[in-house]
């Protein structure tokens, strides 16, 4: 995997990792309705976010650990800043709604379009859905709105809530401690039972009076992807300029268009 594949995979997770959804909620069951509007709670109380980040990423028995500085505006607006070992940027993402650009600051490039499941999957090679990565940064798997056949079980300190995925034939299990209602562990797994997905979370602590877990880690065997995100020093309800979201590009980059990119050969489900 090249040096600028493995830049790119850092953008795109971070950046469709922090966005937010408002989906059409489903009624819940009576006996999950206190644990969803916890969770739902604090991703409302988050309206803007900076932060810094330190993110990993291996595949294909590479890797790489960079640092990130992290900008999120409600409702869509989202930056992050891939900076050098000397603090320089090395990369910028900008995503606005679903529009999307990464500029390559060294080559002089960007590329631009729409970030989707498909994009991820036949640019970045990686079968991972943009759902998914958006749950993730506030630890709340059921922001898709997929809530309407949940199955509870307690086991004292542990809620465990099962559903049936998106996915066809695929099924979801969600584990949350039962003393602060915060989402550990979930997981997904394929028609045969198999493990596809697992994302666990921990490092939970306050920030700014908002429960938040401060490390993410998505782990696709199939893939043989792993990534971290670790958050420094989170802020969070913070005023930031309108211009954090301009991404002012030289005349002189080239502009690459997503759709226009090779298409490699990705995992199945």
């Amino acid at each position: 995997m090249s040096g600028r594949r493995f830049l790119s995979l850092l953008c795109v997770f971070a950046l469709a990792g922090c966005a937010v959804m408002k989906p059409e909620i489903e009624p819940a069951p009576p006996d999950t309705r206190s644990i969803l509007a916890t969770l739902k709670m604090r991703c409302d109380l988050v309206d803007s976010m900076r932060t810094w980040m330190n993110v990993g990423i291996e595949s294909d028995g590479q890797s790489e650990e960079v640092r990130e500085y992290f900008h999120y505006q409600k409702p869509d607006k989202l930056r992050v800043d891939i900076m050098g070992p000397f603090n320089e940027p090395r990369a910028i993402a900008l995503a606005v709604g679903k529009s999307f650009q990464l500029y390559f600051v060294t080559e002089n490039e960007i590329m631009a379009g729409d970030l989707s499941d498909q994009v991820i999957a036949d640019i970045f090679g990686v079968d991972l859905r943009v759902s998914d990565m958006r749950s993730s940064i506030f630890a709340n798997p059921f922001l898709d709105g997929n809530v309407s056949e949940l199955e509870v079980e307690s086991y004292g300190d542990e809620w465990v809530i099962r559903r049936p995925s998106t996915l066809p034939g695929h099924r979801e299990e969600v584990s949350i401690l039962a003393r602060n209602l915060a989402v550990s562990k979930w997981q997904i797994t394929n028609p045969k039972g198999e493990l596809v997905q697992e994302i666990t979370f921990s490092r939970y602590q306050k920030v700014g009076g908002v429960l938040r877990s401060l490390k993410t880690v998505i782990h696709r065997p199939a893939d043989k992807t792993r990534i971290t995100i670790e958050s420094v020093n989170p802020e969070i309800n913070v005023e930031l300029a309108e211009i954090t979201f301009d991404l002012p590009i030289p005349k002189s980059a080239k502009i690459i268009q997503l759709s226009d990119l090779e298409i490699p050969q990705t995992s199945e489900h």
